[in-house]
């Protein structure tokens, strides 16, 4: 009895809520900001018509399917420059921004070519074809985006792995701004610029993302936190090994990151089998939940720079309780955003459309949601704790396990099999999110019990 009160003492955990809120607001108003301008997309979008919307959504499917593989690539600096930091290691961390920065180029050229040879493909994937020529051509400029991208991911993953989340914040709720207006302007045809609709907002994502690049640069050369590092890197040389383990964080990271993404892509093509209706529905909740999923995105990036910093330490029993405090905040955000998400079911949609079968597909949508939302924080979460300990490759295979073995068969039994139909896609998510969450704190359990047995002898 003594043990168990012992193992749930919030005593253990207070000295871990603190530095992972600090680290982590930043992080998700920074998010919060980026998805606001997302949903501001859709709703412009959306308003210029149903059919907009269904070809923003699959052109975003594609797009976001290879993006997050580059984001996912991205968060190997991390860990890496935690891990040397907690460890006093100066020119190892000049070492990881030399490589990291130069593997965040040459990934964004890889990126780019893959989405224009996807796009190639767009009229085979059985989408209705009349949504086929606005997509692409709305895909092709959000590719000429990707390179801007993720030299700014670069820049943002090293200053995270410093403890410093403010500036990447300040960078995107300003990139923000310039997407709104250049919006605004390109969309509707403002300031003696043609009205472009679908693909103004095309340009102003292209636009807003090559300031994130740029702003980041010059702070970078001209910032007066980064001063000390700069002469690390200066010091520091380009070297195989370090550029090759970035790869080797890099890929299972990105791989994870895409298996997730590829249920939701598949999802929304099986949506577009069903209807133009429940497709438009589908891209609206997934916006919905995106805002939630940032906010857990923002604590687990907070997360993964604790841990690794701990790790790098050695203080390992601190590193557990660290881990287990950020499921305890995730958990108390989810509770909040799910009661929120059900009350106002009826009200959102309307922010997007007002085609009553879209609102009321939305509606059911939301429920499910709801219920997957538990497990998606869980998921993200235990994912970021074994990112912190560079554990990749055994949650690579997890990641396969619970989203093209439980999520999308039962998806498709659900809306196929069952006659479930549109609604019935949607619970294929909280199944695979679910599996993903238990298999991720299996393995958290056994690593950081492994870690503690090893500091014992």
């Amino acid at each position: 009895m003594n043990r168990i009160s012992k193992a749930f003492s919030l005593r253990v955990y207070l000295p871990h809520y603190g530095p992972i809120v600090k680290l982590g607001l930043p992080v998700v108003l920074a998010q919060l900001g980026q998805i606001t301008v997302g949903l501001v997309d859709n709703m412009m979008i959306g308003h210029l018509g149903t059919h907009e919307l269904a070809a923003a959504s699959f052109a975003n499917t594609i797009f976001w399917l290879v993006i997050i593989f580059g984001t996912g690539f991205s968060y190997s600096i991390t860990p890496l420059v935690g891990e040397a930091r907690g460890d006093f290691k100066k020119l190892k961390i000049g070492s990881w921004f030399k490589n990291g920065m130069l593997a965040m180029i040459l990934m964004g050229i890889l990126l780019t070519v893959v989405i224009l040879l996807l796009s190639l493909l767009m009229g085979k994937m059985g989408q209705p074809s009349e949504i086929i020529t606005d997509a692409k051509s709305y895909l092709w400029i959000l590719a000429a985006s990707i390179l801007p991208m993720m030299i700014f991911m670069g820049y943002k993953q090293f200053g995270e792995g410093l403890a410093n989340t403010k500036v990447a914040m300040n960078i995107m709720l300003l990139a923000n701004l310039v997407n709104i207006a250049a919006n605004y302007i390109l969309i509707n045809g403002k300031c003696g610029f043609p009205a472009m609709g679908l693909n103004g907002a095309g340009y102003g994502t292209l636009i807003a993302r090559g300031f994130m690049a740029i702003a980041f640069f010059w702070v970078f050369r001209t910032g007066r936190f980064f001063k000390p590092y700069r002469e690390m890197i200066r010091k520091s040389v380009y070297c195989l090994k370090d550029f090759w383990r970035i790869w080797q964080l890099g890929l299972p990271i990105g791989s994870q990151l895409v298996m997730e993404a590829s249920a939701f892509m598949l999802s929304t093509i099986m949506m577009g089998w069903i209807s133009v209706e429940g497709l438009a529905a589908h891209q609206i909740v997934l916006s919905l939940s995106t805002v939630s999923f940032m906010i857990y995105q923002g604590i687990a990036a907070s997360t993964t720079i604790r841990i690794s910093s701990l790790l790098g330490e050695k203080r390992i029993r601190e590193m557990k309780n660290s881990g287990w405090a950020a499921v305890h905040l995730v958990l108390g955000i989810v509770v909040f955003m799910c009661i929120l998400f059900v009350s106002l079911r009826h009200i959102l949609p309307t922010w997007f459309t007002q085609e009553p079968a879209v609102i009321q597909l939305t509606a059911q949508f939301l429920i499910v949601m709801v219920i997957y939302q538990f497990f998606d924080a869980l998921q993200i979460v235990f994912g970021s704790i074994l990112r912190g300990m560079s554990d990749v490759n055994i949650p690579t295979l997890l990641t396969f396990v619970a989203y093209f073995l439980v999520s999308l068969p039962t998806g498709y039994l659900c809306a196929f099999v069952f006659g479930m139909n549109e609604v019935g896609i949607w619970w294929g998510l909280p199944a695979g999110l679910g599996a993903a969450s238990f298999l991720f704190m299996l393995r958290f359990r056994s690593l950081s019990n492994k870690l503690l047995q090893a500091g014992k002898k």
